[in-house]
């Protein structure tokens, strides 16, 4: 939590994961277990429409529409 970093057990950091995911459709199961076995077989449903993001030095401009 915002202030309060740190404070989460692995558990529930899961458990947020796992909600997060739920919500937006990513994993349909309402009774899956995330852990850190079954997190990394969670697919992505834009796993492969990344773009690279450009590599960027100190004392250069930022790329116009880059968000940070």
């Amino acid at each position: 939590p915002l202030g309060a970093e740190g404070t989460l057990t692995a558990d529930e950091v899961y458990s947020v994961t796992a909600y997060l995911l739920y919500l937006n459709d990513v994993i349909t199961d309402d009774q899956m277990v995330v852990d850190q076995d079954t997190l990394p077989a969670i697919q992505m449903p834009n796993r492969d429409n990344w773009a690279q993001v450009p590599d960027w030095f100190p004392e250069e401009p930022r790329l116009k529409g880059y968000p940070y």
